[in-house]
């Protein structure tokens, strides 16, 4: 039993390290456009040169994690919503909590809908 649960810890390693999607992408398992995956984290920084978030992680797909600073991606057809109301990924600041629906394109984690749900100003 001990030999097969070891197997299966090997067989599970090599599987999360072949993915080759790199920053969120692997962690969500969101291996294609068509599978879209949910993250929920904290705004550590907003990149705008590299239409880079990066974010503390708390969940992935409603799991803890312990995944904590990671790098989701924006572009022009990413929606930021705050209590009902569209807003610009620029307005995001350090300290708001999000929600975040995306996929996988290119081996980037892609936003497609970042809604805040905690302001840092209230």
């Amino acid at each position: 039993m001990r030999k097969l649960s070891l197997l299966a810890v090997v067989l599970l390693l090599a599987a999360c390290g072949s993915g080759g999607l790199g920053d969120l992408g692997g962690i969500l398992g969101s291996p294609s456009s068509t599978q879209p995956s949910d993250v929920q984290g904290t705004v550590n920084y907003v990149d705008t040169q590299n239409q880079r978030i990066d974010l503390n992680v708390n969940y992935v797909n409603n799991l803890q994690t312990s995944q904590n600073a990671q790098s989701i991606y924006y572009d022009n057809r990413t929606q930021v919503v705050y209590q009902g109301r569209n807003y610009n990924v620029t307005d995001l600041e350090r300290g708001d909590q999000i929600s975040v629906r995306g996929y996988n394109s290119s081996g980037r984690y892609v936003a497609d809908t970042i809604t805040v749900t905690r302001n840092v100003r209230g």
